[in-house]
């Protein structure tokens, strides 16, 4: 083979081979509403007066805080919505709420 064909099919067939490796375990995975009881949707509703041009930041969302709220030694959830009523998810253990 000469160098030619070499520096033209070598990147190639090094990319193959890369692309070939296993992929590394996740942080998170996803769990699903039903999965977990939580279901929180932050829906914002536009209009004349509330948008993203007189709120630059509409979009953003409220915030998301996760801590032991009721002292049990689990992990709570409390949601903020910019048009809806904030919601606190208890933990029950096993990802249930």
């Amino acid at each position: 083979m000469s160098n030619k064909y070499f520096f033209l099919y070598g990147p190639i067939i090094a990319l193959l081979f890369c692309a070939c490796a296993k992929k590394p375990p996740t942080l998170f995975d996803q769990l699903l509403p039903d999965e977990t009881g939580i279901h929180f949707s932050n829906q914002i509703i536009e209009d004349d007066t509330f948008n993203v041009l007189a709120f630059e930041y509409v979009y953003n969302g409220g915030g998301v805080g996760i801590g032991d709220f009721n002292k049990d030694g689990l992990q709570d959830v409390f949601f903020t919505g910019n048009m809806r009523g904030n919601k606190l998810y208890l933990n029950r253990r096993r990802f249930q709420v």
